[in-house]
């Protein structure tokens, strides 16, 4: 089983903060691409598209450059349904949705009120909304009429363990299948992973508190190969197939 990472186009949200810094962006709940979000995911796009191939017998060569993705899965936030709608239409393979692909934290905003911090209880994108514009995404499991996400911010220790359960369930479909899954995610919630793939300090619930830490830049490629209980990482954080100016972190 080949398993692709991928990482969202860039967001409004990422735009701001990177022009404002953490203490004055103005932050979105659940943002969709900026125009350059959508262009990186083009780019993407057209990237794996010219590399598929039905063979699986490459060249040392070639298998450095071929990414044959076969199964396709996103978050159900809309930057990763949007990123993961491109690839859907331009490699002609469902996308299917995965609640639990989601950032860490979840739906929502943080505000200071009379010097009280408070967070919203949103609920992301509903059935009713994806129907209307975004047709062809196929779900895994029914999403409640309110929304797919369960309201406030998610708790510091859920990540991991959201992690370990999506993980289990791309094992429990593909491994030893010959599939090549490709899941649309999110930076920091990739980070959960790794660490639950490679045991990376997992007694650690908060990934900002460790020493180290994977870069993952937006439409970014990352290839891990699953044999049986053996994790080989094949390479991360690909970005050569965008011109340098199409590249954000």
């Amino acid at each position: 089983m080949q398993l692709y990472f991928i990482r969202h186009g860039q967001s409004a949200n990422n735009a701001n903060w990177d022009k404002k810094g953490e203490n004055a962006y103005e932050r979105s709940s659940d943002p969709h691409l900026t125009e350059l979000g959508n262009r990186q995911a083009q780019a993407l796009a057209a990237f794996i598209a010219s590399t598929q191939s039905d063979s699986d017998h490459v060249s040392v060569g070639g298998y450095r450059h071929s990414v044959n993705i076969t199964h396709l899965y996103s978050s159900l936030m809309i930057r990763a349904i949007q990123t993961g709608t491109i690839l859907s239409e331009t490699l002609g393979i469902p996308l299917y949705g995965l609640p639990d692909a989601h950032e860490i934290g979840g739906v929502y905003l943080e505000r200071e009120i009379d010097g009280v911090s408070t967070v919203s209880f949103e609920h992301g994108v509903t059935s009713a909304y994806l129907q209307e514009n975004y047709p062809h995404i196929q779900h895994l499991q029914p999403i409640h009429e309110r929304g797919w996400w369960q309201g406030g911010r998610e708790d510091p220790d859920a990540s991991l363990s959201r992690a370990e359960r999506l993980l289990q369930y791309l094992r429990n479909r593909h491994l030893g299948s010959g599939h090549k899954v490709a899941v649309v995610t999110h930076g920091g919630f990739f980070n959960s992973m790794m660490r639950v793939l490679f045991s990376i300090n997992t007694e650690e619930l908060e990934n900002r508190n460790l020493p180290t830490w994977f870069s993952f830049c937006n439409c970014a490629i990352t290839r891990l190969d699953l044999v049986n209980d053996r994790v080989e990482l094949t390479y991360h954080n690909r970005t050569s197939f965008m011109e340098d100016e199409l590249v954000t972190c």
